[in-house]
């Protein structure tokens, strides 16, 4: 985009008319978010984006007005608007319009905190995906996002890591793990047995140490596990680009592999939106009530293995100052909050928390996709890159409330908060060391 008209016909229009005429059949709950907000201001005062940036158009309400204004038109001037448009040879929609649309729906990390302030309880972030899924209908999505996509389909995963790779890096960390711990820890591919183990591919590239932790969590536990190589990566980028249908496929993988190996548990690992399209997006809602395995996270079942006793952890192993990043998808979407402070618990001296915590966190400023977004596209005005705004705005708050614990590391259960967070420690120079949750638990764990 930047700067550039983009030429619509008008199917395309049309397109865009449907879309937001379709919410009048969709979800009734679009359809209230669509007429009740009261433009109170609550939202803006709760978003990280707008405190950081306080503009007009970092206003949550104001950003959800781009579908809601045409939502409210009636039909016969959503046509209008169409003929207007795209009526005349050459008629174009003016490249300022979907470069707002563009910048505004990808300037928001679907972080969901408005929601749990706003007197409706409004979610934007419902919003924000509905006008991403038209953006994509027009092939308007972050080329980084389109790509993964692409990957995904071709590889089974968002890297693009070929099977002979994937196998030869899963006995690189088991002979890491040997050298570590003196005992042979196995990391099964392709074994029958009780539960599936899968995360992001990311993680398992750029965070082998957090892979490694859940290796050794399941040797521990005596769990019975294995991975896929066919349905290894469970991240999906298909929730960030709104498309319904590729995040349908990616989870198909999922299923699929949990089928074949028969086993009685999807346990994923550190990866929030994963675990929310997995449990509470895919699973019953797209193969049925009566699927013969659980869906899981990680932390939940590390969690409930603690309390039943028997692991041996020494968190004089892990002696610095330690906080929790609550990811946004696992603290506020999916519930998980108290799980992973049992853990840290456990296994580190001396934890802080942040303030605020909890579902009342807030975001890294990379969720929602930003995170991977380092390039050109969709740059405001003035601005470099993605990279610089999730730098100086969308990241602020988040910080903040890391410098204020005085901690030495920070525990972030999510590939892309890992990534944003350890970007805007480094951009800001401050010595604080980012990584996950079984990174300290492979620490502290006594074989």
């Amino acid at each position: 985009m930047n700067g550039q008209e983009y030429p619509i016909d008008q199917a395309e229009m049309n397109k865009v008319v449907e879309a937001v005429r379709a919410i009048k059949d969709g979800p009734r709950v679009l359809q209230l978010y669509m007429d009740i907000c009261a433009k109170c201001g609550t939202c803006a005062k709760q978003c990280h984006v707008s405190c950081s940036e306080p503009l007009r158009r970092n206003n949550p309400a104001s950003r959800s007005d781009h579908i809601r204004g045409l939502y409210k038109m009636n039909h016969s001037v959503l046509q209008k608007l169409a003929a207007l448009l795209c009526g005349s040879i050459g008629a174009s929609l003016k490249k300022e319009t979907l470069d707002e649309w563009f910048r505004d729906f990808y300037e928001c990390s679907g972080c969901r905190r408005c929601a749990k302030f706003c007197p409706f309880g409004i979610d934007n972030s419902v919003i924000t995906r509905k006008g991403r899924t038209i953006l994509h209908s027009l092939g308007l999505t972050p080329a980084k996002i389109r790509a993964t996509q692409k990957t995904s389909d071709q590889f089974g995963n968002n890297e693009g890591i070929p099977l002979q790779v994937f196998m030869d890096n899963m006995c690189f960390l088991e002979d890491e793990l040997l050298e570590e711990h003196g005992v042979r820890i196995r990391i099964p591919v392709d074994e029958r047995a009780d539960v599936l183990f899968a995360t992001a591919s990311a993680e398992i590239l750029a965070h082998a140490e957090t892979l490694m932790g859940c290796a050794t969590f399941f040797h521990v536990a005596g769990i019975s596990w294995t991975m896929s190589s066919e349905a290894f990566d469970a991240a999906n980028f298909g929730f960030f680009s709104g498309d319904d249908a590729h995040m349908k496929r990616k989870n198909k993988l999922l299923h699929d592999a949990c089928m074949k190996l028969k086993v009685k548990k999807l346990v994923i690992g550190e990866c929030g939106h994963a675990y929310r399209v997995a449990k509470h997006i895919g699973g019953t809602n797209y193969w049925g009530k009566e699927i013969p395995y659980e869906i899981t996270s990680i932390l939940i079942l590390a969690a409930e293995v603690l309390r039943k006793g028997g692991l041996k952890l020494d968190p004089s192993r892990n002696p610095m100052p330690v906080t929790y990043h609550d990811p946004c998808n696992f603290a506020r979407s999916a519930g998980i909050i108290e799980e992973p402070r049992e853990i840290l618990r456990a296994c580190v001296e001396d934890f802080r928390e942040m303030t605020p915590n909890r579902d009342l966190n807030w975001c890294c400023g990379g969720g929602g996709g930003l995170g991977p977004l380092d390039s050109c596209e969709g740059v405001r005005e003035g601005e470099s890159s993605f990279y610089e705004y999730r730098m100086q705005v969308t990241g602020k708050k988040k910080l903040e409330q890391i410098i204020s614990t005085g901690a030495r590391y920070v525990a972030a259960p999510c590939g892309n908060c890992k990534r944003q967070i350890t970007q805007l420690v480094n951009y800001h120079k401050h010595d604080v060391e980012v990584g996950g949750l079984f990174d300290l638990f492979d620490k502290a764990i006594i074989l």
